[in-house]
């Protein structure tokens, strides 16, 4: 008698995975096949957390950054260039439309301060780390009863 496997671990199987994780940073891939999907890179140096995206030919009014708890969202729009109508396009390759990215972060981060910057054509998110507070002394105020 052969095990028919039960509809949870039909779904496991059948459900891709939309959560990769890197390090501190976990990637919240949307569902579906968005048109356009920019790469991200992601590094880690002494003041905080680095994220990287590749945003050619967006420009500065066509995304938007939110910040919520650990949570990083980059949403815009990649728009196709306006060649005219009488334009018969023999091979296309670029690829083009709405795109959004999501990044949770862990680790002491201070996502008040995330910094965004646009130049040719890559999205820098910087996210500084907080302050050390473990090496510091400070006295603590003793209350009476």
């Amino acid at each position: 008698m052969s095990k028919r496997p039960d509809r949870k671990e039909r779904e496991e199987r059948e459900t891709p995975d939309l959560h990769e994780k890197v390090g501190r940073v976990t990637f919240l891939d949307p569902f579906g096949d968005p048109a356009f999907l920019p790469p991200a890179d992601v590094n880690e140096n002494a003041g905080g957390l680095v994220i990287r995206l590749e945003l050619p030919g967006v420009q500065v009014d066509e995304v938007a950054i939110f910040v919520q708890g650990e949570t990083i969202e980059v949403v815009g729009e990649k728009k196709r260039d306006l060649c005219g109508s009488s334009v018969s396009f023999l091979c296309i390759e670029r690829t083009f439309g709405k795109f959004r990215r999501c990044f949770e972060v862990t680790g002491c981060l201070n996502m008040g301060m995330v910094k965004a910057s646009l130049a040719n054509g890559v999205l820098v998110l910087s996210i500084p780390k907080c302050e050390d507070r473990r090496g510091r002394r400070r006295r603590i105020r003793v209350e009476a009863e």
